[in-house]
């Protein structure tokens, strides 16, 4: 990888099993650094941007802008909520919590509410939040009953370190709820729909319950539903054509060319906007592969969800019980 002036990587070994043999999947140009990173698989099937930014320049990977077109929605907090012991009487810490809108959603039903995130988003809520490196924090140790992280692990250099630290937050009977992207799904793994280099890492179901032993808890339920978070192998009709000629690694050679146009946008309250943009770049041959690629797509995402195993991975942990 060629780094700009400001964005600084490194080789790094496996977080999970520690090795330096790995193979390149792909290497995929970033809309906002306009670099270049590669992903790779690790023989114990996790996948990671090697070589991976450093700490320092991770937050320069989000722009001020990095929120815009994911705005809060009432119907996945209320979804998230579900996930949370009945009896909302208890301390909650949310790590990565961006603005802040799901613990403002948790406080609202009378939890007692803690926020984290390495950048300040300007939160407009009336809830605590708590900038920094969540690894270098303070906290009382085994002092809350529900830890989450929607989305976060993925994000972080080391997840095995945030593990570990949540891990220690945990009252006894306390539940560890997360979400991450599971690249053992049928098409994940030739997809360039990831949002590399943002997503450091990317686990599968056998790697979260690793994960989690190794810090000392277990995983109580893995759920395939796609409830949350969405996620679709697009860009596989382009990748297979491009196979029967040769091995191909660019996702500027096989990705869905109006799904990059979404550049990690939710596609609600930006549809109209998203395919006039479309109409507008997009050539009419690329279109039509681009329209089968959607459906190919959108076909295997049920497909996973109806075999139990999608594209995101929602885990409910806990401590291991003695």
């Amino acid at each position: 990888m060629t780094n700009g002036p400001e964005i600084r990587a490194e080789y790094v070994p496996c977080d999970l099993c520690g090795s330096l043999d790995h193979d390149l999947l792909y290497t995929k140009t970033d809309p906002i650094t306009r670099l270049d990173f590669h992903l790779v698989m690790c023989r114990c099937g996790m996948a990671f941007v090697n070589p991976m930014p450093q700490e320092d320049s991770i937050p320069l990977l989000y722009p001020t802008s990095y929120l815009e077109g994911k705005e809060a929605r009432e119907d996945k907090y209320h979804k998230m909520l579900g996930l949370l012991p009945e009896k909302p009487t208890g301390k909650l810490l949310d790590i990565g919590c961006g603005k802040g809108d799901f613990i403002y959603s948790a406080a609202r039903i009378g939890w007692d509410v803690e926020g984290v995130d390495v950048i300040d988003w300007g939160s407009p809520y009336p809830v605590p939040v708590r900038i920094g490196n969540f690894l270098v924090m303070d906290f009382v140790p085994a002092s809350y009953d529900v830890v989450t992280a929607w989305a976060v692990l993925e994000h972080v250099r080391h997840p095995s370190l945030f593990l570990e630290k949540i891990a220690g937050l945990l009252k006894p009977d306390g539940r560890f709820i997360f979400v991450v992207p599971n690249v053992a799904a049928p098409g994940m793994k030739h997809s360039c729909a990831e949002d590399v280099p943002r997503h450091l890492w990317l686990f599968s179901p056998e790697a979260v319950t690793q994960f989690l032993e190794r810090s000392g808890m277990e995983a109580r339920a893995i759920l395939h539903d796609g409830k949350i978070y969405q996620a679709y192998p697009f860009g596989l009709l382009r990748y297979a054509m491009r196979r029967i000629v040769r091995r191909e690694t660019s996702c500027e050679s096989f990705k869905n060319k109006s799904v990059a146009l979404l550049r990690n946008r939710q596609l609600a309250g930006n549809l109209r906007s998203w395919m006039l943009e479309v109409l507008r770049t997009v050539g009419p041959v690329d279109l039509v592969l681009d329209v089968l690629d959607l459906a190919f797509g959108v076909s295997l995402a049920v497909l996973s969800r109806l075999i139990g195993n999608y594209g995101v991975i929602t885990v409910l942990a806990g401590k291991k019980i003695a």
